[in-house]
């Protein structure tokens, strides 16, 4: 018996060596990716056709930062030898649909969707903090 729970340590630290590795090469192509998008935003502001394009920068603008928060992500995981806090996961979840509430462009539903869903993320957090942690 003692030599199965030996295999299982081992192949457990295994493990999680394979998904700390995965996470570092996951961070390398988001980095990459947040440097090809922070390019094709800067060359889309330099531009002088500037008309007509605002919503399309907007968006850019979102999804880079969308890719910069999951870096942020993935930097903290690698920190912590591959575990997130659920605050910094709700926090996520609080900007991330901040950034869809600025992208909805004025439809009243989804709007309105989105502010409940802040809410309820950020009542949450605030349970969290003071009566679980």
């Amino acid at each position: 018996m003692e030599k199965v729970n030996r295999f299982i340590v081992k192949f457990s630290r295994f493990l999680q060596f394979l998904t700390i590795i995965a996470m570092a090469l996951l961070g390398i192509c988001l980095s990459v990716v947040l440097f090809i998008e922070l390019f094709d935003l800067s060359t889309q502001l330099f531009t002088l056709n500037l008309s007509n394009i605002y919503f399309k920068i907007l968006d850019d603008v979102i999804i880079f930062f969308l890719f910069f928060e999951f870096v942020a992500m993935i930097i903290s995981a690698l920190k912590h030898n591959g575990h997130i806090s659920v605050n910094f996961l709700m926090s996520l979840g609080v900007t991330a649909l901040l950034r869809g509430l600025i992208a909805t462009h004025g439809e009243p539903v989804e709007i309105v969707l989105y502010a409940l869903a802040i809410l309820l993320l950020i009542i949450g957090m605030v349970i969290l903090n003071r009566f679980i942690k």
